[in-house]
């Protein structure tokens, strides 16, 4: 292809350019920087999303969740740290300082006792260990974020290459020798610069000026496929990545919100939950944002006060009722409350040698 390619003149008795040619339009980031920046954004989103469907976590440790702009060793919050380690995984060890509520990471001699004491009895009174040396979904989450940088940087040359404009001359190679390509370059450079006044131009009928014109055809598919694979990886639907929902005559987006709750608890409970708790020794809970079903819910236990224990047993009640609201099976309601005392009323005897009222007559 190079020896062909070197072959070809641009003018008549031109001599042959190199066959190598320059990277036009490189997209201005590395691919490496890309995929890490990307997968990470994916994480930290995700995360955030669940902590905002946490509850328990107490007002003076928020702030430790997200990132600051201090120029301290402590700039990044506990969301950025997960992410990233998330994203290579990675081993984490963290460290809570109780006094300047700041979460910093180990330091090897740190690491070392921690480790020691996770070994022995699965747990450090100095910090906790996380790891993510199996989280072998970030693997392909990376993959398809490289082919996006393909796909990106094939937008990029097209989206630059189209600000140009291109003079196509009739039969330019055939009519313009060597020796009269300096004066062909000079008039299309006078009427790039008239163009580019606003200034009108004089040209054969059969010339054009016009701009590249982008297909973005195969990059919409190429995203297409990367969305998709995101979504089966890291288990959350289509729409939570491209925004764009699913509707039909009977769906109202309801179908894909349900999609998204069931992915972020999957996070909550192998993630965020024994994290937090091993981090600030509380405990948290995953609250739902689905109100629909709460309200179905609501109308269900109203069906049940409602319905004869011949059809359908009280244990089973509860046992339907603890499963619509999201509650342990066994999990029992409160006592019906005790009924008020009845306190007989205060009948005070009258004075000594006090005269007896007389009876009241009733009103006419």
């Amino acid at each position: 292809m190079g020896s062909l390619i070197s072959r070809l003149p641009f003018f008549n008795g031109a001599a042959q350019p190199s066959s190598d040619f320059p990277d036009v339009f490189p997209l201005p980031m590395a691919n490496g920087t890309f995929v890490d920046i990307d997968v990470q954004n994916i994480y930290a989103r995700i995360l955030t999303d669940v902590l905002e469907r946490t509850d328990g976590i107490k007002d003076e440790d928020q702030p430790l969740l997200w990132d600051n702009c201090l120029a301290n060793e402590s700039n990044e919050g506990l969301v950025t740290m997960l992410a990233k380690a998330m994203s290579k995984r990675d081993q984490l060890f963290l460290v809570l300082e109780d006094g300047l509520k700041v979460i910093r990471k180990a330091t090897p001699a740190e690491q070392q006792t921690i480790v020691a004491d996770y070994k022995d009895r699965g747990e450090s009174d100095i910090g906790i260990f996380i790891t993510f040396k199996e989280y072998k979904r970030s693997d392909m989450v990376r993959l398809y974020s490289g082919i996006e940088y393909c796909a990106v940087g094939g937008l990029w040359k097209q989206s630059n290459v189209s600000k140009a404009i291109q003079f196509k001359f009739t039969e330019l190679r055939a009519s313009v020798g060597l020796s009269d390509s300096s004066i062909s370059a000079a008039q299309a450079k006078a009427m790039a610069e008239g163009l580019g006044a606003g200034k009108d131009l004089m040209m054969d009928a059969k010339d054009v000026i016009e701009l590249a014109k982008v297909d973005v055809t195969a990059t919409e598919a190429t995203m297409e496929l990367v969305q998709r694979k995101r979504s089966e990886y890291l288990n959350m639907p289509a729409s939570y990545f491209n925004g764009e929902q699913k509707k039909g005559m009977t769906d109202t987006g309801k179908a894909d919100a349900r999609a998204v709750e069931r992915g972020l608890k999957g996070y909550y409970f192998s993630i965020i939950k024994p994290v937090l708790e091993a981090l600030f020794e509380g405990k948290t809970t995953f609250k739902s944002d689905d109100f629909e079903q709460l309200d179905s819910s609501l109308e269900a236990l109203k069906t049940f006060d409602v319905t004869s224990d011949d059809h359908l047993s009280a244990e089973n009640k509860t046992k339907l009722t603890n499963k619509l609201f999201g509650l342990p099976v066994d999990t029992k309601g409160d006592p019906p409350k005790k009924p008020d005392p009845v306190v007989p009323p205060v009948v005070v005897p009258p004075a000594p040698g006090a005269k007896p009222e007389p009876p009241k007559q009733p009103a006419s």
